[in-house]
Protein backbone atom coordinates (compact mmCIF):
# COMPACT_ATOMS: atom_id res chain seq x y z
CA UNK A 1 0.00 0.00 0.00
CA UNK A 2 1.15 3.93 -1.01
CA UNK A 3 1.01 6.08 1.98
CA UNK A 4 -0.13 9.14 1.05
CA UNK A 5 1.19 11.40 4.25
CA UNK A 6 3.83 14.11 3.67
CA UNK A 7 5.90 11.69 4.91
CA UNK A 8 5.18 9.13 2.82
CA UNK A 9 5.51 11.49 -0.67
CA UNK A 10 8.95 10.09 -1.54
CA UNK A 11 7.46 6.45 -1.48
CA UNK A 12 4.61 7.79 -3.62
CA UNK A 13 6.40 9.37 -6.30
CA UNK A 14 8.76 6.13 -6.60
CA UNK A 15 5.53 4.02 -6.83
CA UNK A 16 4.16 6.21 -9.22
CA UNK A 17 7.16 6.26 -11.81
CA UNK A 18 6.59 2.40 -11.41
CA UNK A 19 3.25 2.80 -12.47
CA UNK A 20 3.72 4.13 -16.01
CA UNK A 21 4.77 2.96 -18.94
CA UNK A 22 5.31 5.33 -21.36
CA UNK A 23 5.37 2.83 -25.08
CA UNK A 24 7.09 4.73 -26.91
CA UNK A 25 4.27 5.51 -29.40
CA UNK A 26 2.28 8.62 -28.24
CA UNK A 27 0.97 6.10 -25.24
CA UNK A 28 1.57 5.30 -21.67
CA UNK A 29 0.42 1.82 -20.26
CA UNK A 30 -0.80 2.20 -16.40
CA UNK A 31 0.34 -0.84 -15.05
CA UNK A 32 -2.18 -1.10 -11.86
CA UNK A 33 -5.36 -1.04 -14.22
CA UNK A 34 -3.90 -2.26 -17.24
CA UNK A 35 -5.37 0.62 -19.53
CA UNK A 36 -3.74 2.23 -22.09
CA UNK A 37 -3.90 5.95 -22.14
CA UNK A 38 -3.24 8.36 -25.04
CA UNK A 39 -0.24 9.99 -23.40
CA UNK A 40 -0.85 13.41 -24.66
CA UNK A 41 -4.74 14.96 -24.73
CA UNK A 42 -5.89 16.15 -28.20
CA UNK A 43 -4.23 19.22 -29.32
CA UNK A 44 -6.82 21.80 -28.11
CA UNK A 45 -9.99 21.56 -25.55
CA UNK A 46 -13.14 20.67 -27.61
CA UNK A 47 -16.93 20.58 -26.72
CA UNK A 48 -18.63 16.68 -25.31
CA UNK A 49 -19.65 16.19 -29.33
CA UNK A 50 -16.12 17.04 -30.77
CA UNK A 51 -14.80 14.99 -28.02
CA UNK A 52 -16.73 11.98 -29.63
CA UNK A 53 -15.52 12.74 -33.39
CA UNK A 54 -11.88 13.04 -32.49
CA UNK A 55 -12.10 9.86 -30.63
CA UNK A 56 -13.57 8.54 -33.92
CA UNK A 57 -11.23 9.75 -36.30
CA UNK A 58 -8.13 8.13 -33.69
CA UNK A 59 -9.69 5.04 -34.47
CA UNK A 60 -9.96 6.12 -38.57
CA UNK A 61 -6.43 6.94 -38.32
CA UNK A 62 -5.35 3.98 -36.11
CA UNK A 63 -3.60 6.19 -33.68
CA UNK A 64 -0.82 3.57 -32.37
CA UNK A 65 -1.92 1.16 -34.40
CA UNK A 66 -5.11 0.61 -32.77
CA UNK A 67 -8.84 1.29 -33.49
CA UNK A 68 -10.41 0.77 -30.48
CA UNK A 69 -9.73 4.01 -29.20
CA UNK A 70 -12.47 5.64 -26.73
CA UNK A 71 -13.49 8.15 -24.62
CA UNK A 72 -13.11 6.86 -20.22
CA UNK A 73 -15.61 6.54 -17.71
CA UNK A 74 -15.16 8.27 -14.84
CA UNK A 75 -14.04 5.81 -12.80
CA UNK A 76 -11.06 5.25 -15.07
CA UNK A 77 -10.41 8.88 -14.91
CA UNK A 78 -10.29 8.75 -11.30
CA UNK A 79 -7.93 5.74 -11.13
CA UNK A 80 -5.20 8.39 -12.48
CA UNK A 81 -6.17 10.90 -8.96
CA UNK A 82 -2.99 11.31 -6.81
CA UNK A 83 -3.26 11.04 -3.25
CA UNK A 84 -1.72 14.34 -2.82
CA UNK A 85 -1.13 17.15 -5.42
CA UNK A 86 1.74 17.37 -7.35
CA UNK A 87 4.09 20.48 -7.76
CA UNK A 88 1.52 21.82 -10.33
CA UNK A 89 -1.47 21.52 -7.92
CA UNK A 90 -3.12 18.56 -9.85
CA UNK A 91 -3.86 15.20 -8.38
CA UNK A 92 -2.56 13.92 -11.35
CA UNK A 93 0.94 12.28 -12.43
CA UNK A 94 3.22 14.74 -14.07
CA UNK A 95 3.59 12.00 -17.09
CA UNK A 96 0.43 13.10 -18.56
CA UNK A 97 1.45 16.68 -18.33
CA UNK A 98 -0.38 19.80 -17.01
CA UNK A 99 -3.73 19.67 -18.28
CA UNK A 100 -6.99 19.88 -15.90
CA UNK A 101 -10.27 19.08 -16.87
CA UNK A 102 -11.11 15.76 -18.88
CA UNK A 103 -14.61 14.72 -20.54
CA UNK A 104 -15.59 11.65 -19.72
CA UNK A 105 -17.73 8.98 -21.33
CA UNK A 106 -19.66 8.81 -18.31
CA UNK A 107 -23.52 10.65 -19.25
CA UNK A 108 -25.99 11.24 -16.77
CA UNK A 109 -29.52 11.92 -18.61
CA UNK A 110 -29.75 13.84 -22.00
CA UNK A 111 -27.41 16.64 -22.91
CA UNK A 112 -25.54 16.28 -19.30
CA UNK A 113 -22.23 14.67 -19.93
CA UNK A 114 -19.38 14.48 -17.22
CA UNK A 115 -15.92 15.28 -16.66
CA UNK A 116 -12.98 14.80 -14.13
CA UNK A 117 -11.04 18.08 -12.95
CA UNK A 118 -7.43 17.00 -12.15
CA UNK A 119 -6.99 20.61 -9.65
CA UNK A 120 -10.35 19.69 -7.25
CA UNK A 121 -9.87 16.41 -7.14
CA UNK A 122 -13.61 15.86 -8.48
CA UNK A 123 -16.12 13.93 -10.87
CA UNK A 124 -18.43 16.58 -12.18
CA UNK A 125 -21.46 17.36 -14.40
CA UNK A 126 -22.43 18.91 -16.56
CA UNK A 127 -25.72 20.43 -17.44
CA UNK A 128 -25.42 21.63 -21.08
CA UNK A 129 -22.30 19.82 -22.97
CA UNK A 130 -20.91 22.24 -24.89
CA UNK A 131 -17.83 23.56 -22.87
CA UNK A 132 -14.64 23.04 -23.63
CA UNK A 133 -12.44 20.34 -21.75
CA UNK A 134 -9.36 18.16 -22.63
CA UNK A 135 -9.48 15.07 -24.44
CA UNK A 136 -7.45 11.84 -23.65
CA UNK A 137 -8.22 8.57 -25.18
CA UNK A 138 -7.95 5.14 -23.70
CA UNK A 139 -8.57 1.46 -25.00
CA UNK A 140 -8.71 -1.57 -22.72
CA UNK A 141 -10.72 -2.42 -20.13
CA UNK A 142 -9.78 -1.34 -16.26
CA UNK A 143 -8.40 -4.94 -14.41
CA UNK A 144 -10.55 -5.98 -11.26
CA UNK A 145 -9.40 -5.39 -7.86
CA UNK A 146 -8.70 -9.25 -7.59
CA UNK A 147 -6.97 -9.16 -11.06
CA UNK A 148 -4.91 -6.23 -9.34
CA UNK A 149 -4.00 -8.08 -6.13
CA UNK A 150 -2.94 -10.93 -7.83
Amino acid sequence: MIKTTRAGALEEEVAMATRFADNGDGTIVDTKTALTWQREPAPERMTWPEAQRHIQQLNENRFAGCADWRLPQNEELASLFLPEENSRRLYLDPVFGPYRCFWSATTRGHHTACYVDFFYKGIYRFPDNYVNHWVRAVRGRMASEEKRAA
